[in-house]
């Protein structure tokens, strides 16, 4: 199989929308959406999302990209689609957009019905030690720090204030130890 240059395929892609052209430097780039997804954090966005904003810029970066003034397409994709998730971040995280947290206390009787009693399964809570053992080793300081908050049942807020910790930084450790959590219940 005769493999198409970049240069051809954003040529095609620039003439016809359409054309399957786009998919294909997609396929051809998606490597660099898997290796921002590693390294950024987007609250609400899975894989699908990701895919999605990914081919947005791709084809805003084909439309704009001229071979004439740089050669190398990769970098300026790569460097787009960073710009667009730092984007992404900055407006999630903006005062306005932060949701309110709702009180316990507040909406006892509501909570009472929907949540499950912490201690109604003895082998529950010993799976869950279990795999605790074998989580903990592989997290850092902060995020060791932030799950024992969560198990006291600490808010996020509440963790950011008792440990003097900006609260971007504690919604990403729990972020990133719930991958690790995850990581294990899938061994």
């Amino acid at each position: 199989m005769v493999k198409i240059s970049d240069a051809q395929l954003i040529q095609q892609a620039q003439e016809s929308p359409d054309s399957p052209a786009l998919e294909m430097l997609f396929e051809r780039y998606r490597p660099v959406v898997y290796r921002l997804q590693r390294h950024y954090y987007l609250p609400g966005h899975d894989a699908d999302d990701w895919d999605q904003e990914g081919r947005l810029v791709l084809h805003t970066v084909v439309q704009q990209f001229q071979q004439s003034r740089s050669r190398n397409f990769g970098a300026f994709y790569r460097l787009n689609l960073t710009h667009r998730i730092i984007d992404l971040i900055r407006h999630s995280q903006a005062q306005k957009r932060c949701a309110a947290t709702i009180s316990l206390e507040a909406h006892g009787p509501y909570f009472a019905e929907t949540l499950v009693d912490r201690q109604a399964r003895l082998d529950d809570r010993l799976a869950a030690r279990e795999c605790l053992t074998r989580v903990l080793p592989g997290l850092s300081v902060t995020e060791r720090l932030v799950l024992r908050g969560l198990l006291r049942g600490w808010t996020p807020e509440t963790i950011s204030t008792q440990h003097r910790l900006p609260l971007t930084r504690v919604n990403a450790a729990i972020h990133r130890g719930r991958r690790k959590l995850q990581r294990v219940l899938a061994e």
